[in-house]
């Protein structure tokens, strides 16, 4: 599989972890939707020909077929369609069906990958004030959720993360500052790739150096965990982090809502 593609496959494994369902369509593609947080819902192409594609997103299929059973709360992820000829060309009409009904593009983010060695060049500077622990009970849950809502600016459903302690593909982890936590991130492994998600700084702590310590740290978590690939999706202000440690671009996502 390609790097491109590992990264939206271990992408929508976690968004299907975090309990997505299959809605109703009459046309070609199957479409998944988390009903709770994230809220997302994307459409699965990859059992298509080109022509299939072509033919679900002509412009009079409209409303009433290709977003009918989609939620007004979601959010749907549009990424360059893979291993199809013109993928593009699908791709951008797959956006203008979405403007077409009144959905806008909300946020962007960049899809990213890193390519892990075998030494630990990865590993921060130890620092007696920082410590990175694993979330294991409820009340961690709490807290990790209680941080993570902070730094996003959003509310996340603790039962969706709750139900995933016990996964032998996922690592939760809280990134502590004084014994205090402060920082969250969510790992999923998909064969040799590992996902980095959710990371994110409450924000009566950011601007102090503890996010580029906690990736560090976490890529080191990477490498112990004998991934050979790591992949995330930046947000615009998290970008020149990434950047900075290494990561390469790979295509742009854009993540359109009902405007």
């Amino acid at each position: 599989m390609h790097i491109n593609e590992a990264n939206i496959a271990n992408l929508t494994g976690l968004w299907k972890k975090y309990n997505s369902q299959v809605i109703k369509s009459s046309l070609l593609t199957e479409v998944h939707v988390n009903i709770h947080w994230p809220h997302r819902c994307w459409f699965d192409w990859d059992n298509l020909s080109r022509e299939e594609i072509l033919q679900t997103l002509q412009p009079n299929v409209g409303k009433n077929t290709l977003l009918e059973n989609v939620p007004v709360s979601a959010v749907i992820p549009v990424w360059p369609m893979m291993g199809i000829a013109n993928g593009d060309e699908c791709s951008g009409l797959f956006e203008q069906q979405l403007l077409d009904n009144q959905w806008g593009c909300a946020f962007e983010q960049t899809a990213m990958y890193l390519v892990l060695k075998e030494t630990r060049e990865y590993l921060a500077l130890e620092q007696a004030e920082l410590q990175v622990k694993t979330v294991l009970t409820q009340d961690d849950v709490g807290e990790w959720v209680d941080i993570a809502s902070d730094a996003f600016a959003y509310s996340i459903n603790g039962d969706v993360i709750e139900r995933l302690i016990d996964d032998k593909d996922i690592k939760i982890l809280l990134g502590c500052h004084n014994e205090q936590a402060v920082a969250s991130a969510l790992l999923y492994k998909t064969d040799d790739i590992i996902g980095i998600h959710q990371v994110g700084v409450r924000q009566s702590f950011q601007g102090k150096g503890i996010a580029r310590w906690f990736m560090q740290n976490i890529i080191e978590t990477c490498a112990q965990w004998q991934g050979e690939y790591i992949v995330l999706q930046a947000s615009h202000a998290g970008k020149s982090l990434y950047d900075s440690l290494g990561f390469k671009a790979q295509f742009l996502i854009k993540n359109y809502q009902i405007v």
